[in-house]
């Protein structure tokens, strides 16, 4: 299963291979979420490790990440993001 760390909280979360970080929402209140569906960009996130177990940006992400002004490598939308392994994340908010 894997590991899911959030800088500042101070639990290491898990979750099932091909599930959506926003299951972790009710487990924590260190990563915020608000629409869930790539508009309002509250759960803005910097990957600080593991970006290769995360699904690919869509291009929908990308547009709403630029215009946050946070668009880059290791950023994403936490509510866009599927894990298949282990990574630790960095919110934005």
């Amino acid at each position: 299963m894997p590991s899911i760390t959030i800088v500042g909280a101070d639990t290491v979360f898990t979750l099932s291979p091909g599930s959506k970080l926003t299951e972790l929402e009710p487990q924590q209140n260190t990563l915020p979420f608000g629409c869930c569906s790539a508009a309002c960009g509250t759960c803005a996130i910097e990957v600080v490790a593991g970006m290769e177990h995360l699904n690919s940006k869509s291009e929908e992400e990308n547009d709403v990440l630029d215009n946050l002004g946070e668009n880059g490598p290791n950023r994403r939308l936490a509510c866009q993001c599927q894990v298949t392994g282990d990574v630790t994340l960095l919110p934005l908010g």
